[in-house]
């Protein structure tokens, strides 16, 4: 583990950081070139073996070199050079699509040193792509992904869809809350909602899901309540459940409820209305607690592998709980392969309104694969894979834009600095170290 604090300084030159991929001899006659450029520093070169000759020459050369494709993920890269004669290139390039890095061949690079594109060069249907980055980062073999998502064009294949052979309706019966149907099989999650409405006697029941890039999934069953709607509102405005009864009138021990629920990746709301005996409102409590509990576990287990290439990750500012959560996936993530992260904490003086403008435009300067989050009105926590050596890079836009909106909102010059401080996690040693700062700026922060 690492602390340390700095105030933020100018540099006067960044130099754009390089990977160099599948290099063959062809292309390796240019690295001596490549190396000479001012502007740029080859920072990894990466090859299907050991005796290729890019990787041969970075070692005669003193380059970092791997193998490993998934050491791709462990830097943050402003190009890659990847050789047009790369055998494996489609699944190169879905892997450098994912983490937004733009790549370009090493002959367009030397003779047009303009904006590379960052699509890729490879026409490829979108299911080859898909196979790659999954390949890539899962380890599951690219010909066997390539073979489920392709469709079969041999000569003996059916031009058909196969029949289907109806079995019936089943009948769906929940033994335990553990097989509960995951937040994707919306047949089943209507089929157990009915059950439990059966058991306790409400006459509707919704269910609200926002999961991956905003999408929402919705079950409604029994007509609607206005009384309902209202409380699903303020479930999701205020993040507490809201339940009512009716002690008096027609009808009269009735219970309404909205319980929110928030997971590693999904957000929602359970409700029910009509629920009666009102007692019978704690089982659909007891439910949401228990559901949470099994989807947040599902969560995590599909998110950790890949954090931070985590799709449903919210863009901007995290709020204390996703923020957390981030922290919690970076250390499941590094015990699995080892991944660098680094938490920083910026403070910044005086001027609660230049933080506030700050922090509206600080997370399109930074990665989308970081974490922000502002707690206090005057210091952000940053949560990065960027390596110890990369981070002048990021402090210097980070620098660049609090000048900016001090002078923007008129402030007196000079322009005061930031100050850093730093906790990382290298090594399994730094778990618990890295897990009671953080904890600590974040109560310190609250």
């Amino acid at each position: 583990m690492a602390i340390s604090t700095a105030t933020s300084q100018t540099q006067t030159q960044i130099r754009r950081r390089v990977v160099l991929v599948d290099f063959d001899w062809q292309d390796a006659d240019l690295i001596p070139e490549l190396l000479a450029r001012p502007g740029i520093s080859v920072r990894l070169v990466a090859g299907s073996a050991s005796d290729e000759a890019g990787v041969r020459l970075a070692e005669l050369c003193g380059l970092p070199r791997t193998v490993d494709l998934a050491d791709l993920t462990r830097e943050i890269f402003d190009l890659a050079l990847v050789s047009e004669r790369s055998p494996r290139r489609t699944q190169i390039e879905g892997l450098l699509l994912a983490l937004g890095t733009p790549s370009v061949t090493p002959q367009s690079f030397m003779t047009d040193e303009g904006a590379p594109d960052t699509t890729p060069a490879v026409e490829a249907p979108l299911e080859l792509h898909a196979a790659a980055l999954e390949t890539a980062l899962g380890g599951q073999p690219f010909d066997d992904l390539v073979e489920q998502a392709l469709p079969d064009i041999s000569d003996d294949a059916p031009t058909a869809p196969a029949v289907v052979v109806p079995r019936g309706e089943p009948s769906f019966v929940i033994p335990s809350l553990e097989e509960f149907p995951s937040l994707d099989d919306r047949r089943g999650l209507e089929n157990a909602l009915q059950l439990l409405m059966m058991d306790t006697g409400a006459g509707r029941a919704e269910l609200h899901v926002e999961g991956p890039e905003s999408s929402e999934t919705v079950v409604e069953i029994g007509p609607a309540d206005a009384l309902l709607r209202g409380l699903v509102e303020m479930a999701q405005q205020r993040g507490t459940p809201q339940v009512v009864a009716s002690l008096s009138g027609s009808p009269q021990g009735v219970a309404w409820g909205a319980w929110p629920f928030r997971t590693a990746t999904h957000r929602g709301v359970l409700a029910a209305a009509g629920i009666s005996p009102v007692e019978g409102w704690s089982r659909w409590q007891r439910m949401m607690e228990e559901l949470r509990e099994t989807w947040d576990h599902e969560d995590r287990q599909k998110a950790a592998p890949a954090f931070p290439l985590v799709p449903a990750k919210v863009s901007g500012l995290l709020d204390l709980h996703d923020f957390r959560t981030s922290l919690e996936l970076a250390v499941e993530r590094h015990k699995r392969d080892g991944l660098r992260f680094a938490l920083h904490r910026l403070e910044f003086p005086f001027s609660d309104e230049a933080v506030t403008r700050l922090s509206e435009r600080l997370p399109k300067a930074v990665r989308g694969t970081d974490s922000l989050c502002r707690a206090k009105p005057r210091s952000m926590l940053l949560l990065t894979a960027t390596p110890r050596e990369g981070f002048p890079h990021v402090q210097k836009r980070i620098a660049a834009l609090w000048e900016t909106v001090w002078l923007e909102l008129g402030l007196d010059r000079p322009v005061p600095g930031m100050r850093e401080e730093r906790v990382e996690i290298t090594k399994t040693e730094d778990v618990e170290p890295f897990l009671e700062r953080a904890i600590a700026w974040l109560e310190d922060d609250a």
